[in-house]
């Protein structure tokens, strides 16, 4: 490892034109650790573009930089470090036709399939976002309160307010030292896991409306015509599934969400002890063994939702009779 970050320090101050890219439907750890490390770099006197597949979700537009997101990768990078994404695949269609391979992998991700030149890959980090803050003296870079800004938003989102079981005494001794720096933590926890927009909520109503309970499993689906009813625009769900998971009987959430061209995305969460990142590279995702995400193309909702349940009941059903999951 010491080796690997060596070089990667290389890398990073022999670059001219940096390009730092993160995962479809970007979440809080996506869009924080790109911008994290966007104002680190830039800070050292490097050029960089930050770049995502989809629009930065309005809940982070009040992180510095949302607005010069780009969204396709410039030509004339030399190089690119990809951020928070398990496989290349999950850079959407920034990963089509990239210029070059991937350069640094920096991710948290136990489902990573290092695909890069360098990988850096830390499984027992709560966040890519906390995992970046250990790697910034190393590459010898500075924390300052616009970077512990954005990187106490994704290692706040993606620790749900340090609610996740990969939450240890390390991962509060970061956010301690992002607060230090000048992290706002009230404004960030409000503006992240507290307020949502009245379309959002119009959403939870829908979906939560049709959600069920059964065996263990809370589901619930969102369409594209419920949401072009209601006039919620985003690619997401919301965190509808956040609210699945409070169901006192369900020891697996489950949220399908219909997106054009036939694709169903499916997000996982596990209450107990179940592997959902298992469940989740079945269908050509990954994640956390508490948290997974993946996609579905050319079915129908109705099937994805038979297939997933289907697959989510098998898993759960051998985790409770202490099997794992063929």
């Amino acid at each position: 490892m010491a080796s690997e970050l060596r070089k990667a320090k290389k890398w990073l101050h022999g670059a001219d034109h940096i390009c730092i890219l993160s995962h479809v439907s970007p979440d809080g750890d996506a869009v924080g650790s790109v911008l994290g490390l966007t104002w680190a770099l830039r800070a050292g006197g490097k050029r960089v573009t930050p770049a995502l597949a989809d629009d930065v979700p309005s809940t982070f537009t009040f992180l510095p930089g949302c607005s010069e997101v780009a969204n396709a990768v410039p030509e004339d990078v030399d190089l690119l470090i990809a951020l928070d994404t398990a496989d290349v695949e999950r850079l959407g269609s920034l990963g089509q036709d990239l210029p070059q391979p991937i350069d640094i992998n920096i991710d948290h991700h136990v489902s990573n399939s290092h695909f890069a030149n360098i990988n850096l890959v830390a499984d027992d980090m709560a966040a890519t976002s906390e995992y970046l803050v250990d790697l910034l003296e190393p590459f010898g870079l500075a924390l300052d309160k616009q970077v512990a800004n954005c990187l106490l938003t994704g290692l706040l989102t993606d620790s749900l307010g340090f609610r996740t079981n990969s939450t240890g005494i390390s991962t509060l001794g970061t956010a301690q030292k992002l607060l230090r720096y000048g992290a706002q933590l009230h404004e960030i926890y409000d503006r992240t896991l507290h307020r949502r927009s009245f379309e959002s909520m119009k959403l939870w109503a829908q979906a939560l409306g049709t959600a069920r309970c059964e065996s263990g499993i809370a589901w619930t689906h969102v369409t594209l015509e419920g949401k072009a009813k209601i006039g919620y625009n985003a690619s997401g769900d919301a965190d509808v599934i956040s609210q699945l998971t409070a169901i006192e009987d369900a020891d697996v959430a489950v949220v399908l969400v219909e997106r054009p061209d036939a694709e169903v995305k499916i997000s996982w969460r596990a209450v107990s002890g179940v592997d959902v990142s298992e469940i989740a590279q079945f269908f050509g995702g990954g994640g956390h063994r508490a948290a997974a995400g993946a996609s579905i193309y050319g079915v129908t909702l109705e099937q994805a939702e038979q297939d997933v349940l289907y697959r989510t009941r098998l898993a759960l059903n051998q985790y409770l009779q202490g099997c794992s999951v063929p």
